[in-house]
């Protein structure tokens, strides 16, 4: 009952949401969101494989997506995908129910995280509608979460196990170090269990992951040959900096608005995330596979911190929220089995001062401030009139000169317009003084670090939400 009422009431709110999304086509304009540059790729993949047609030229993102959507392009030409992400939607909650289940929460409680970390609030919810390769994704990492738990509990399915570890890959490869943890934390409780990692396993799971990448692999040669394709040459370039993470992961998570002066932090908005991640050491004493599960949402949310074309900016505006959606009912599913756990902590004081730890590494504030002598700057405060987005965000000709080199705009630093005028924030390297190429006037920028009331938690917000650094 509980899995039935929960797929009635997705079906329900993903079609209520998908035909009030104003991006859908048809809404607000005829073209909707295969007007987006990225979107449209989508789409042209899709109808490239109905129609047969294997040229690179039509297939720019990994092409799983688009196989799913194929099937569907003849007979919803405009809306391939609709059927996809529904499907996608529904399989993951159901997995996990399933994963759900098998660290001891309830069907009803696991179904009600699930509505309220995926579907309740419009914005997750969009990131179903919206056509984006993080659908089925999601789906194949808690299918494998799922099988993971099984297997930890004695149902082995090695076979399924590799081949849905492969799937993720065939969507969406930057996510498969999430899949790779998952199936590390399965050889390592394997191993510790048995005491020797079974041989019979490890080939299973081999055979099932080899026989989906090497259909992917064969179809990557046959349209772009045996080169990278000109997605993964684009991705590759934008690539990861882990160049100050402390101030992109605060950027991002708790307060982008003294730096920004705009977006929201994922914990402000979902406060949930950040109890999961104070609740974690009570967490993971539930089982081995909870702490499989936090691993690969630590380590995929680092990446995407580290990845340098992921800023606050683009996170609600852009919606590049969707990167995460596949986390947010693991989340939910850690702050609550932590804060049961919690409950009933009897023990020492060891997960207590943990927990207390975590929460005062999430009390720290980063904000701007003028230089004052500083050998390095995070940022530049440029007056003067408001760029457009096209002259500022998006100019990939824009290039400032320092005293150590060359910074590009998008790759290596980012412009935003303020109301004083631009901001330019390193995203690769510092500043390094003096710098050319900018107006008078440029006020540079540096981080100062203090602690107080947790910038994503409500009330006392202050400095949390205001543009520093004036």
């Amino acid at each position: 009952m509980p899995a039935a009422v929960l797929l009635v009431l997705l079906t329900l709110l993903y079609v209520l949401a998908y035909l009030d999304e104003p991006a859908m086509p048809g809404n607000d304009t005829p073209e909707g969101w295969w007007g987006w540059w990225d979107q449209g790729h989508y789409l042209a993949s899709a109808r490239g494989f109905a129609e047969g047609d294997l040229l690179s030229a039509r297939h720019w993102y990994p092409m799983g997506y688009a196989l799913l959507g194929a099937p569907f392009a003849r007979w919803l030409p405009d809306h391939p995908f609709f059927p996809v992400n529904l499907a996608a939607l529904l399989v993951t909650g159901l997995a996990f129910l399933g994963f759900a289940g098998r660290v001891g929460v309830g069907a009803w409680t696991a179904a009600a995280l699930f509505l309220g970390s995926a579907a309740a609030d419009s914005l997750l919810l969009r990131c179903w509608t919206v056509p984006w390769n993080t659908s089925p994704a999601s789906a194949a990492l808690w299918v494998l979460l799922m099988l993971a738990a099984g297997h930890m509990a004695g149902r082995r399915m090695p076979l399924a196990i590799g081949a849905v570890a492969a799937l993720v890959g065939l969507f969406r490869p930057s996510d498969m170090l999430p899949a790779l943890i998952i199936l590390a934390g399965v050889a390592l409780h394997e191993a510790w269990a048995r005491r020797a990692l079974p041989w019979r396993t490890v080939a299973g799971v081999a055979a099932g992951g080899l026989v989906v990448a090497a259909a992917g692999l064969g179809l990557h040669l046959v349209v772009h040959g045996a080169g990278p394709s000109p997605y993964m040459q684009w991705s590759g370039k934008v690539g990861l900096s882990f160049h100050a993470f402390g101030w992109k992961a605060f950027t991002l998570l708790v307060a982008p608005q003294p730096w920004w002066g705009d977006g929201q932090g994922l914990m402000a908005r979902y406060p949930w995330v950040g109890l999961a991640l104070i609740l974690l050491p009570f967490a993971v004493t539930r089982g081995a596979v909870l702490a499989v599960l936090a691993a690969a949402m630590l380590a995929h949310l680092a990446f995407y911190t580290a990845y340098v074309d992921l800023l606050p900016t683009g996170l609600w505006r852009y919606l590049n929220l969707h990167y995460f959606k596949w986390m947010m009912p693991g989340f939910a599913l850690l702050a609550w089995v932590g804060l049961v756990q919690a409950v009933r902590w009897r023990g020492g004081w060891a997960l207590p001062a943990a927990s207390a730890a975590i929460l005062l590494v999430l009390s720290v504030r980063i904000m701007p401030a003028a230089a004052r002598g500083e050998a390095a700057w995070r940022g530049l405060q440029v007056a003067g009139p408001v760029p457009g987005m096209a002259e500022s965000y998006f100019d990939m000709s824009v290039v400032h000169r320092d005293a150590a080199g060359e910074l590009r705009n998008v790759l290596d630093m980012r412009l935003w317009p303020v109301p004083q005028g631009v901001r330019v924030l390193a995203l690769r390297r510092d500043f390094v003084p003096p710098v050319e190429g900018l107006a008078a006037g440029a006020v540079p920028l540096v981080s100062r670090v203090s602690l107080g009331w947790p910038c994503w938690l409500p009330g006392r917000p202050g400095v949390c939400v205001r543009l520093g650094g004036r």
